[in-house]
């Protein structure tokens, strides 16, 4: 893909004032409506990285950050620009270096995750403000105020103790999956934010590269065997090191959510090329996943044996491979003659 001059010319300064102001709006907006500002407030500075190039996105990101200073002041202002300044510069440059969509999608989710990581810092260190804390605080007040409502109206005092003991151990557990929800949340941010990108830049001449089908998803043999060693060896290291165990029980928690849902996709084209129903599958999945850990288990095991054997057929020669891009699960389908578009400055 071709890149950006090192001197801007004077369209893409004026387009990057435009898209900065729609920034800024769009942002303001997300306070509001969070879960809209994170979908759409990096769409600009993506346009712009993929436009003109990242230095020009990144100029567009800091006068984005000023305006929003002067209007909400810095405690609203520097959360919001975190949200659409490093996600919206990531993506950007993803596809501005033509990584594919994949690659693209972790650099985001990377950026989301630092973005996140450092929104939370900056509020302790800064504001004075125990974010973490007062999420752990929400949830548990939330159990509480349900026991003591199904207390009122009669309700079993076995369900109830169970309520409050749930309540009781929640900050201890939700301390330990912070790093996984934060993970997980900045992964999931990143590829819905590419969704919706590569939906709506179409419309203004970019076409994004189609994520490939979420049936042809699959591990690495070398991130794979990297995710089994570390949990293997921070959950024996844990038991001589108090410490680890922490640590431990996020990579344990990693690897289930990781390897489990590759189980899941083994399942689901195992159910698919038997012709049930979607509602079926649905219905067994939430079934599968309400009954324990045990199953959860045996799906991540499986999806580690795919890793290396191959259920769903993948490899070279597979009898069920499909080219990328070609179906609409998990990415959109490609259009015919549709291509990422090459980018030159005008």
């Amino acid at each position: 893909m071709a890149k950006a001059t090192h001197r801007p010319p004077t369209r893409g300064l004026t387009e990057g004032a435009i898209l900065a102001a729609l920034t800024v709006i769009v942002a303001a907006a997300g306070l509001f409506a969070p879960f809209v500002g994170v979908l759409l407030a990096p769409l600009p500075i993506m346009l712009l990285a993929i436009r003109w190039g990242p230095r020009v996105a990144a100029l567009a990101a800091v006068v984005a950050t000023a305006v929003l200073l002067q209007f909400v002041g810095p405690s609203n202002a520097l959360p919001a620009a975190a949200m659409f300044g490093p996600p919206g510069l990531a993506l950007g440059w993803g596809i501005w270096r033509g990584l594919g969509a994949e690659p693209t999608i972790l650099a985001g989710a990377a950026a989301f995750l630092v973005s996140t990581s450092a929104v939370v810092v900056a509020a302790t260190a800064l504001l004075h403000q125990d974010l973490v804390g007062e999420l752990i605080k929400s949830q548990v007040d939330a159990l509480r105020m349900a026991a003591s409502l199904q207390q009122k109206l009669g309700g079993p005092s076995e369900q109830i103790t169970e309520l409050r003991q749930l309540a009781d151990q929640m900050p201890h557990v939700l301390h330990a999956l912070l790093p996984v929800i934060l993970a997980g949340g900045a992964l999931v941010s990143s590829y819905l934010c590419y969704a919706v990108a590569r939906a709506v830049l179409r419309r203004v001449g970019h076409a994004l590269p189609a994520v490939r089908p979420m049936l042809t998803w699959r591990v690495p043999p070398v991130l794979a065997a990297a995710l089994l060693w570390i949990s293997g060896g921070l959950s024996l290291a844990s038991l001589r090191v108090v410490s680890l165990g922490t640590a431990a029980f996020d990579a344990m928690l990693a690897m289930l959510f990781v390897f489990g849902f590759q189980g899941a996709l083994v399942g689901i084209r195992w159910l698919a090329a038997r012709q049930i129903p979607r509602f079926a599958i649905v219905l067994a999945g939430l079934l599968l996943i309400s009954s324990g850990p045990l199953p959860i288990m045996a799906l991540a095991m499986v999806g580690v044996l795919d890793t290396w054997f191959d259920y769903r057929k993948l490899g070279p020669g597979g009898p069920h491979r499909q080219p990328t891009g070609d179906a609409p699960t998990g990415g959109g389908e490609a259009r015919p003659g549709e291509h990422t578009k090459a980018v030159h400055p005008r």
